[in-house]
């Protein structure tokens, strides 16, 4: 690695970001006294994840994002991930029901082993990917997850098997595995309120966006994560 590279490395994690303390879309992640200590979690997460491989069982998605599904999201929630994870676990664990869904086999036979209530389904090819939620009814989810691949067609699928008032969470919107989704939300379709939560998230020390969708405009207020 040459010197530039290091430079780049440390100060801006990669080198579209503006800095480490940005996400892609520029957004300053350090603007209130409750994103130090954000920080200072993604930080430490961090280094428990590189120096001991030690991960946290919870969604890796910003947390203040995060703080908004602990306050939604009831006992009696039915849960659908494309893509599975540390969040499986914690979904499982405050969730009725949950399915997720991965196009790694490496990755779900780990996680097999991991979970105890939580379905993992291993699925190769888009159609089988993000056609796997069709085996469910209509309007079944209470929450919906996007945070593997296809995204965007995901997206498309995933409004017709979400509850009235649901809520459908997209993480890493800032990046390019969720290119074209943003025209999909700027026009709020079915209703939906659409909020924007750039910060940190647990294991990288970098921030990112993660962005949640309520299906009713009616069902809740804006989000506000003080």
């Amino acid at each position: 690695m040459t010197f530039d590279q290091v430079v780049v490395k440390v100060f801006c994690a990669t080198e579209e970001r503006r800095s480490r303390f940005h996400d892609l879309r520029g957004n300053f992640a350090l603007k209130r006294p409750r994103d130090l200590a954000d920080c200072a979690f993604a930080l430490w997460t961090t280094f428990l994840r590189k120096a001991f491989g030690v991960r946290l069982r919870q969604p890796w998605i910003t947390r203040c994002s995060f703080r908004q599904i602990k306050k939604w999201l009831p006992p009696s929630a039915t849960v659908f991930e494309w893509g599975s994870g540390m969040s499986t676990l914690w979904y499982e664990r405050h969730a009725c029901e949950v399915h997720a869904v991965d196009d790694n086999p490496q990755w779900c036979t780990y996680l097999r082993r991991k979970v105890k209530r939580a379905s993992i389904y291993f699925e190769e090819g888009e159609d089988n990917y993000v056609g796997k939620i069709g085996e469910f009814p209509l309007e079944y989810f209470d929450l919906i997850v996007i945070d593997g691949s296809h995204r965007y067609s995901c997206l498309m699928a995933a409004w017709k098997h979400l509850k009235p008032c649901g809520i459908l969470l997209i993480d890493n919107t800032d990046m390019e595995c969720s290119k074209g989704i943003d025209e999909e939300l700027s026009a709020q379709p079915h209703g939906a309120q659409v909020f924007r939560l750039p910060g940190w998230c647990p294991g990288n020390f970098f921030p990112t966006e993660t962005t949640i969708c309520i299906s009713d405009k009616a069902a809740l207020r804006p989000v506000r994560d003080p």
